[in-house]
């Protein structure tokens, strides 16, 4: 029986390749007499393309080749596949994910036929252009094209077009973005945080996003999390255990789950029922933080100076000067105590270690292997025996100012069994909507996945490209498994999923709302958020310093308080001026160039609509208020890891029907009209009305309409005055606009 099964999986593996994902297998002779097995795709100017059984893509000189096979390619019809051609390194690595993917169906198949389900025959087949344009857009930058760039990307007739884009968005601020949104919610990345004091994560907000701009290997911002101490406005990295001051406990739990794809959480209070880990594992683990304070205090923690004298709290010092200085300027301190206070208290939330290790057993401790309240010696955990004898185990845990760093070398290490595995696990969601392992907060056993040898092989690649989630996404974007149509059969919950296509999803409220501010704006990445660092210049105070004094804490205090005003101040402009043609026009208008046009955009980059600012998600608020059509979509609140939500609501289809995201796009101030107004009709046959609505197809679903679709827009657009607002609406509403295909 096994002999037969794996004589069909490798008969299934043989018939993917052969039927699906490439068109037929040559022999090729170059003029030296070598040979090689390949199908051919097409000719391009003096150059043949050809595509290897593992997926890679080849171009090169067809005078390479025998005259007989020169004349026989000059004959064969070109491959109505798109072709996939990225540099021989990538499409290489691409190859062997296919091969792994395809492998993967051919061995899950003998089980589906055997339980009644049919086969996988093999890849989905290839998206078109139009497909692929808008979803790699929305995968990679997070919004869909703009009229001008899916045009541009279906009218290219380069054959290797597709790879282009894709190293194009992933240089692009966009990804930055996109790839901020993903980790923010990972993270649980939040703007005001829980506590009071004035605490806000702004710091670690804007640290996080340079990280990611900057394209800093993921092992490097995982140490430096894991590892920073300060303030956070000194630190913005300091964040990370910030985020949960004073909560260590539930920090480890989430630090495991996130970094490690280790779900351990119920082992704070008991011995895992469904996995090995102990109570007292968990305990050993958080033993590696149990020299760490981040819990605020009312005084600023001991500080001593270069003579070791004590340093004095300058705070709680000053405040009766600050109260006779209010008062003799008329103020009224009973209004403005409690927070001048909770502004000072901010600056005594920082992380710090000292030289004891306080990690004790909890008082309810039950078990036979120690008593309540025992000292708890720090510990690695090990997933299995061989462990241990990696490299990544090498740390010493013996000092206790460096445990965090012992901690955090051992999370990040390459031979940590699940540090690569767990992030590339993740990445692999992203594109396809399924991870191999679900959840992706918990590999408990790798060999239970969906594709054991691919998500083992994945992790070696993470580790292969040292980190670098730009480099790894790369090549899942160039795989013939990414590149298909998506797969819109229904997956149940629990079922593993073998990635022939990416699954067909909802878009996420970050991608919904980024798709309306491309709509409105254009290309939405000009428009940033303004004052970044003023809440870190205005909070920031030096609460040791002896030459501290009343005047400076107040003048700070006044700054932080007018921080709003500010803001507020940069607001200006709103849909008509939106859009690099009409920032170029006012410009001109003002007598200025094109460049002090953009400077002068960029200065004050905040348009608004009816109270609602028009920047993308990644600049606005984290996360958004209530109310905002980011949270009514499913935005995460940041409380939980991967937080947020695709389920649809009442709330969510009123506000897609009649909202103000909805005005925004309706009105005839919107980009999408003067888009409309510039095209200009193309071909002999060719009439105004239709190059509109071609213009408002491309705009809004990116792709041009059928012919069904163009004879009801034109009988909607003549029937009265707001007919193209109506077929806007209609567009907006459909499952095709909202759905990644």
């Amino acid at each position: 029986m096994k002999q037969t099964t794996k004589l069909l999986s490798s008969l299934f593996v043989t018939a993917l390749f052969a039927t699906s994902a490439f068109a037929e297998i040559r022999t090729w002779t170059d003029t030296k007499g070598r040979q090689v097995n390949a199908s051919f795709i097409g000719l391009a100017g003096g150059d043949i393309m050809l595509q290897t059984a593992d997926g890679t893509m080849h171009k090169f000189p067809l005078t390479n080749l025998s005259a007989e096979d020169q004349a026989l390619a000059k004959s064969l019809k070109p491959s109505d596949q798109p072709v996939m051609l990225a540099n021989s390194s990538v499409a290489q690595a691409s190859g062997k994910i296919d091969v792994l993917v395809a492998t993967g169906i051919g061995r899950a198949n003998p089980e589906r036929i055997k339980g009644g389900k049919p086969a996988i025959t093999g890849f989905n087949p290839m998206a078109n252009d139009e497909q692929f344009v808008r979803r790699v857009y929305l995968d990679i930058v997070g919004r869909i094209p703009n009229y001008d760039e899916a045009t541009t990307f279906i009218k290219d007739s380069n054959p290797g077009k597709r790879a282009k884009l894709i190293d194009m968005l992933l240089d692009s601020p966009g990804y930055s973005g996109h790839m901020y949104n993903y980790l923010a919610e990972m993270l649980r990345v939040k703007d005001r945080l829980e506590g009071g004091n004035d605490v806000r994560g702004v710091p670690y907000i804007n640290w996080l996003q340079k990280q990611v701009e900057q394209n800093v290997t993921w092992d490097k911002m995982v140490f430096d999390m894991l590892t920073a101490t300060g303030k956070m406005w000194h630190n913005g990295a300091a964040g990370y255990l910030l985020r949960d001051s004073g909560m260590p406990l539930d920090n480890l739990a989430n630090t495991l789950a996130v970094f490690l794809g280790t779900d351990v959480a119920c082992a704070q209070c008991h011995d895992h029922p469904f996995a090995d880990w102990t109570q007292y594992q968990f305990y050993e683990m958080a033993s590696f933080f149990g020299a760490t304070s981040t819990r605020y205090q009312r005084r600023a923690p001991a500080r001593r100076n270069k003579e070791g004298m004590e340093m004095v709290d300058m705070g709680n010092k000053l405040m009766p000067e600050m109260e006779s200085m209010i008062e003799k300027n008329g103020g009224d301190m009973t209004r403005i105590r409690n927070g001048l206070q909770q502004f000072i208290g901010a600056n005594r939330y920082a992380i710090t270690d000292t030289e004891t290790n306080s990690t004790k057993l909890p008082h309810d401790y039950k078990y036979k292997d120690a008593k309540p309240l025992d000292p708890v010696a720090p510990k690695f955990i090990a997933w299995s025996k061989e462990d241990r004898s990696l490299p990544a185990y090498k740390q010493k845990t013996k000092v206790e100012e460096n445990l965090r760093a012992a901690f955090a070398t051992w999370a990040t290490h390459p031979t940590n069994p699940r540090f690569a595995m767990a992030i590339a696990n993740r990445m692999w969601k992203r594109a396809f909507g399924q991870g191999i392992n679900e959840p992706v907060t918990n590999i408990d056993d790798p060999n239970q996945s969906a594709n054991p040898a691919l998500l083992k092989h994945l992790a070696e690649e993470m580790k292969r490209v040292k980190f670098n989630l730009k480099d790894f996404m790369r090549i899942i974007y160039n795989t013939r498994a990414y590149q298909s149509e998506a797969t819109t059969e229904q997956i149940v919950m629990g079922e593993p999923y073998y990635f022939q296509g990416p699954l067909l999803r909802r878009m996420t409220a970050d991608q919904a709302w980024d798709s309306y501010m491309t709509l409105v704006l254009g290309d939405p990445d000009k428009y940033k958020k303004p004052l970044e660092d003023l809440y870190s210049k205005s909070i920031d105070l030096d609460l040791y310093n002896p030459k501290l004094d009343a005047q400076t804490v107040l003048m700070k205090y006044d700054a932080y308080r007018k921080m709003g005003e500010k803001e507020r101040a940069m607001m200006g402009g709103g849909l008509a001026t939106a859009g690099e043609d009409m920032m170029m026009d006012d410009a001109k208008k003002a007598g200025k160039s094109s460049k002090a046009g953009a400077d002068m955009m960029m200065d004050n980059a905040s348009l608004s609509y009816n109270g609602m600012v028009l920047r993308r998600s990644a600049e606005l608020e984290q996360p958004a208020p209530a109310g905002h059509f980011l949270i009514e979509f499913g935005q995460s609140p940041r409380n939980i890891i991967d937080g947020s939500n695709k389920i649809g609501s009442v709330p969510q289809v009123l506000m897609m029907m009649n909202g103000r995201a909805q005005e925004m796009l309706t009105n005839t101030d919107s980009l999408i009209f003067r888009t409309m107004a510039k095209v200009k009709p193309e071909g002999e046959k060719a009439d105004a009305e239709s190059a509109k609505l071609d213009a408002l197809f491309m705009s809004v679903l990116n792709r041009r309409p059928t012919e069904a679709e163009m004879a009801t827009a034109k009988k909607t657009a003549a029937s009265e005055s707001s007919g193209y607002s109506d077929i806007i609406w209609a567009l907006i509403n459909t499952r095709e606009f909202i759905f990644v295909q």
